[in-house]
């Protein structure tokens, strides 16, 4: 199987005999790269499995339909494959990449005539004031991290909102991180953070009455 076909097959769960190389060759992200342009079908199964779940993210964010995400995880790293050897390293491989899969969920909106209706939602005018309300990143990663309650808070914000929550919070990404991978201006994305945290500090307010009731 060519090394294109093994890691796709590895990415749909069904890994075959792929070799085992040693870790130390692939000791920082230079290696791994190199490892893959030479033909290591390892070091490429190893790609998809550290960062497929950060383009899930990006893509079920972006598209909001479970079943294409699996078809657009493909999309993506058949593209990462192809376009690898002409990564430069100007920014972290892992935010190139969720750059990629945000490339292929554009795509995707734009082959079903939606990406019109995701820029409309992402330009958040960027004059709107940027305070403390809301629960302080710290605090709201941590009550990500955990689950306390919320998953319908999540569900009430923008798909834009949901998708930079995420990368913020849940993948740990800094604000120049986000800008490479979406484009956005930085106030936008501070807009974006600002009005989650605002939707979100309600929910957390509202669990916490509740269980001081019960």
């Amino acid at each position: 199987m060519s090394l294109l076909g093994e890691a796709l097959a590895a990415l749909r769960g069904r890994r075959r005999n792929v070799p085992v190389e040693e870790p130390s060759a692939w000791s920082d992200d230079r290696a791994l790269v190199g490892a893959i342009i030479d033909g290591s079908q390892a070091a490429f199964a190893q790609l998809v499995e550290t960062h497929q779940r950060t383009c899930a993210h990006v893509i079920g964010r972006m598209v909001g339909d479970r079943d294409q995400v699996a078809d657009l995880l493909q999309e993506t790293f058949l593209a990462v494959f192809r376009q690898l050897h002409r990564f430069r390293f100007e920014s972290s491989l892992r935010t190139w990449i969720s750059r990629v899969a945000y490339t292929t969920a554009l795509q995707y909106l734009r082959r079903r005539r939606l990406e019109a209706q995701w820029m409309v939602a992402v330009e958040v005018p960027e004059e709107l004031g940027i305070g403390d309300e809301g629960p302080g990143p710290a605090e709201l990663s941590e009550a990500l991290q955990a689950g306390r309650q919320l998953g319908a808070a999540l569900e009430r914000l923008s798909a834009p909102q949901r998708l930079i929550v995420g990368l913020h919070y849940l993948e740990d990404f800094d604000l120049a991180e986000i800008e490479q991978v979406t484009g956005l201006a930085r106030g936008t994305i501070k807009s974006h953070l600002h009005r989650a945290r605002q939707v979100l500090k309600q929910e957390l307010v509202k669990h916490a009455t509740a269980g001081e009731l019960l």
